[in-house]
């Protein structure tokens, strides 16, 4: 299989991982704990510590090369083991009040009924909430969208426009009781919204 193959589920959660590490040879314990922490705590990695885990899980089992192109094959596996290995001590990993799904989920969601806007703009909830917000295309129009799994089991969408990004009102859709997911999103994530 040849390097870079996007064939395997787990190609690109480990190519995040390993991305910005120097791997010309092996790394250091302080830099694994660093990276555990980071998994866990969400500070760099916006996804589920378990899909992290799972991905060097598959990565390991695999004949597949898993290095980039200026990587070490020894090194880069040898770092996704003590990774897993650092993972295993920590367990279990808590859960956290949500987590942000992939803009390619937005073809999902865009008949989702309008429920509610926040009080604040989009540009104070990637400083809230530290997360990114997506560019996509909907009927000619450039949106921009973040896509929450709340852990009280609710999915909402946030939506604004390149336009209205520093503005108040950023559209919360959800298919969930709007009054019960709007009070689930406050609580979970500290954005205050108004139902529509």
């Amino acid at each position: 299989m040849e390097n870079g193959s996007v064939n395997f589920p787990w190609r690109g959660y480990v190519n995040t991982i390993t991305y910005d590490v120097d791997l010309s040879s092996k790394v250091d314990e302080q830099l694994v704990d660093r990276i555990v922490n980071a998994l866990i705590e969400q500070r760099f990695f916006s996804g589920p510590v378990d899909e992290y885990y799972q991905a060097m899980v598959s990565a390991l089992d695999s004949d597949a090369t898993i290095a980039l192109d200026d990587q070490d094959e020894e090194a880069t596996r040898d770092l996704l083991t003590r990774l897993v290995h650092g993972l295993d001590h920590r367990k279990p990993w808590p859960v956290h009040p949500f987590y942000c799904e992939d803009r390619s989920e937005w073809t999902d969601f865009e008949d989702t009924p309008l429920i509610g806007r926040t009080l604040t703009s989009a540009m104070s909830i990637v400083s809230k909430l530290n997360r990114s917000f997506s560019s996509v295309k909907a009927s000619s129009v450039q949106l921009e969208i973040m896509i929450l799994r709340l852990r009280s089991g609710e999915t909402v969408v946030l939506r604004s426009t390149p336009d209205d990004f520093a503005k108040a009102g950023v559209d919360i859709l959800s298919r969930s009781d709007p009054a019960a997911t709007l009070a689930a999103l406050r609580e979970l994530t500290g954005i205050e919204a108004e139902l529509i």
